[in-house]
Order: C-alpha cells, then structure tokens, then sequence
C-alpha cells in the first residue's frame, strides 16, 4: 500500500504548520505527517516552512534571527489568533497516534544550510523518544547525509527537485544517493513514471513523490505504488486510496 503523508499538515485544507492543521491531522487515516524545522536564535527548533516570517505570520524577517521569546507572540495568519509550534509540541500532538513524523531539515534565506541543524533535529527526537518513528527529508544531499550520521535507523529522503534530475540525469542521482548510504528518492510528482520508479528500486533505493496536490497526480501516484507521496490534500488521497481498495 502507498503511504499518505499530509504535507505542512494539510496546507490546502488549514494554515499550514499550525496547530489547528496538525491537530485535524491527526485524526485522518495517514500514515504520515509532513512539517519543517527551522532553529531560532536561541537554539529552539521550530515549525514553519519558510526560512523568514512574512508569507506565514505577521512577523518580519529570518525566522533564526529572532528568539523563541519573540516568535512566540507572532501570529500564523489565518489560524484566529494561533501561533508557531516548537518541535516539541507538534511531537506531543501525534505521540498518542500512530502517525509517523516526516520532518524537512530546512535551511536559511540564503539557502545555506545551519550548522549542524539535521543533528540538532535529531537529538530532538531522540529525545522525545520518537526516533524510531521519524524520517528526516532535505532537497540538499548534505543535509540528509547529515542526518544519516546522526540519526539511524530512521528511513531518510533525499527530495530531488526536477532541476537537479534533469541536469545530472537520474544514473547520477541514484548513484549520489547510494553513495552516500540514503535510503530513498523523493522525485516531483511529474516526474515520475513507471520505468523510473521500476528503475529506482532495481537500485535498491525507496521511491517516494511530492506536490500530489490534486486528484489527477494522486491517482497517478497511487497507480505508480511508490512507498509514500505528501499532498496538501489529504483527505482526497485518502478517499481516492480507498476506492482503488
């Protein structure tokens, strides 16, 4: 069976990566919940996709600028007064479900990676005693193979974007991935067809897809049977997965 992951929580059903989605989440019957982590200036870890504040909050500015202190009275716009979560408290949300945490290791505006984020991440969930049910993603290789060295036996995901299997060739791609000890690709939806995904797990790699955002590409990706695709759509994954059933 594919696995579901709701990508920032549902983006297009609620606020994303905030607590009414994650929360609404956790009732669904997926298998995966998908959020992103960036650190704040204090060293707390936090939940929000993008590496500055403007699009999802009506703060300003790089998220890692700013202590917890003052992230903490931001506002998630749309959520009616909710505001981002720590690492920590999107944990305690599913610990009582059995809803596997897919985490994205963010990186800063300027696309270069915080030092040793991925490790932070994963001490984090080690932590909290929620390793074993956790996947660390990246779109930079570095950061997965960082995540690898930190943390096992977690399933971790290099997220190729089309560019970079496009200009390197999928040959190239998986080759990166062996060598590097990742278990598994995440290709763009549009992306993928049959004989990429026969050829990926011929190499002995899991194949998972992204921005399966409506009906036309999740049927496509369910029909594919890769390991697991995110979608902001959720609830319409999980209806079309039980009428293939």
């Amino acid at each position: 069976m594919t696995d579901i992951a709701s990508h920032r929580g549902g983006a297009l059903l609620w606020p994303e990566n905030s607590r009414l989605s994650f929360e609404n989440t956790a009732k669904l019957a997926v298998e995966q919940v998908e959020f992103d982590v960036h650190p704040t200036r204090d060293g707390k870890l936090v939940v929000i996709h993008d590496s500055t504040l403007d699009r999802t909050t009506d703060g300003k500015g790089p998220v890692a600028a700013q202590d917890w202190a003052a992230l903490s009275t931001l506002v998630l716009k749309g959520t009616g007064g909710q505001r981002m979560l720590l690492l920590d408290e999107v944990i305690e949300i599913f610990r009582p479900t059995p809803i596997v945490l897919r985490l994205e290791i963010k990186c800063g505006p300027d696309r270069v990676p915080y030092p040793g984020h991925a490790a932070r991440v994963a001490r984090a969930l080690e932590q909290a005693k929620v390793l074993d049910r956790s996947v660390l993603t990246s779109f930079q290789l570095g950061t997965v193979c960082e995540a690898v060295a930190a943390a096992r036996p977690m399933k971790h995901v290099w997220l190729v974007l089309p560019d970079v299997q496009t200009d390197i060739g999928l040959a190239n791609v998986i080759a990166s991935t062996k060598g590097a000890g990742v278990p598994m690709l995440g290709l763009r939806q549009n992306m993928l067809t049959a004989e990429i995904v026969a050829t990926v797990r011929a190499a002995g790699l899991g194949i998972g897809g992204w921005a399966c955002n409506d009906a036309a590409a999740i049927a496509k990706l369910l029909a594919l049977e890769v390991d697991v695709f995110t979608t902001d759509r959720p609830d319409l994954a999980i209806a079309q997965r039980r009428a293939r059933a």
